[in-house]
Parts: structure tokens; sequence; C-alpha cells
């Protein structure tokens, strides 16, 4: 039985540094650690040093902005049809299978990671929330207003004290959804447990709407 090399990049392990890259880029205050087979390949330290795996053996250090080159990279050498590789990663030995490419997430305190790659931040005195999709950003864009449209709307705390906009990373082909609270007015905790939950519920549409565009791709 052939199996696919191990060492190799596909498409959804991409995808994967893709958003983990703009997200590091966007968001100060987020490290991260790629590994494989138990064993640490790089960690991406922010200037604030986000806490990492202790688990593992700590690893090559790359910041955010190189990080987010050396992915855009291989992204576009695989969008050229190119192989991409890791640098450091071999494949375990006598496992033809191998192990494949974990990303794991860290926040520096306060910060939270949400889930699915959503997190809340401080970045200085700015309170963030944010995630990444690779849907186009006029699709993003529509997605999102359908969300906040919705029957939850009205009682979301985006008022004049809040702004949500979309940063574009066109090297990645990935947008930052990206909400700020006005430092001015610090967010209450029943603020922070309802942008929490607006979050998770534009990370859903979000997610759903992607597949619909993964599968309408391949059509």
């Amino acid at each position: 039985m052939n199996h696919r090399d191990p060492t190799v990049l596909d498409h959804d392990e991409l995808a994967t540094l893709r958003r983990a890259a703009a997200m590091a880029h966007t968001i100060g205050t987020i490290g991260l650690r790629l590994s494989a087979g138990g064993a640490t390949i790089a960690d991406v330290v922010p200037p604030t040093g986000a806490p990492l795996d202790r688990g593992l053996t700590p690893g090559p250090r790359v910041d955010p902005c190189g990080f987010r080159i050396a992915v855009a990279n291989a992204w576009a050498d695989h969008r050229a049809g190119r192989k991409v590789g890791l640098v450091g990663w071999d494949g375990p030995d006598g496992n033809e299978l191998g192990e494949r490419l974990t990303v794991t997430w860290a926040v520096g305190a306060p910060g939270k990671l949400l889930g699915l790659g959503a997190v809340r931040a401080m970045c200085a005195t700015q309170a963030v929330w944010a995630f990444a999709s690779l849907l186009p950003p006029d699709t993003l864009g529509a997605v999102l207003a359908d969300v906040g449209t919705g029957e939850a709307a009205a009682s979301t705390p985006l008022g004049d004290e809040l702004a949500a906009k979309l940063i574009c990373d066109d090297l990645l082909d990935v947008t930052v959804v990206h909400i700020e609270a006005d430092p001015a007015v610090p967010p209450t905790r029943s603020i922070v447990r309802t942008l929490d939950e607006v979050l998770r519920r534009m990370l859903a549409a979000v997610g759903a709407a992607e597949v619909v565009d993964a599968v309408a791709a391949q059509l």
C-alpha cells in the first residue's frame, strides 16, 4: 500500500499554518509550537513570550513576522504545484504512516483560547477578540453581516465602545476578524462573556461557509 509522504505538507496542513501565521502576526500575544511525533519542529514566540507546551523540548525559535513570510512562501510554492516540506522533520523511523504536523496555540495572560482558532487577548491595554478565515473578504463580510442580523444581534454589545474590522493578509490569503474594545471603556465581565459567545457564533457561521466553499471548489 502506498502512503503519503509524512514530510510533505498537504492542503489542509497548509491551511492550518496559514491561519496560525495570520493570527500570530496580527495578535502580538499568540505563541505557536509546531511538532510531530513528539518532537518539536519550531516555536513561534511573540515579543510577549506567550507560554508554550512544557511537555515538549523547546525547538528553534522564530518570530511571528518570519513565520508569516515562511508560510506565505510555502503557500505560493504549493499553489504553483511544488511540494512543500518541513525543515527539521524527517519522519519517524520505522513508522511508514508517519506522524502528521500539530500546531499548538498559546495566548499570553490574561488572554484565553476560545476554541477552533478563536482567541480573546490583551494587546498592550487593548482587549481584542479574533479568529482567521480562508473565505474571500467579500464572502466573509456577507457571512458576518448575516450573523449580525440574527436574533442575537439586539443583545450584542457592539456599540460605539466596540469596533469590528477585517484585516486581510494577501500573502497568506487569510482574513482576520478582529474586534477591539475601546481602551477608555474597559469591558465588563458581562460584555466579555457576551463577546466570547458572539465570536463563537461568528466562527461557527464562517466555518460552515468555508466547508460549503471548499466543496463547491471541488465540483
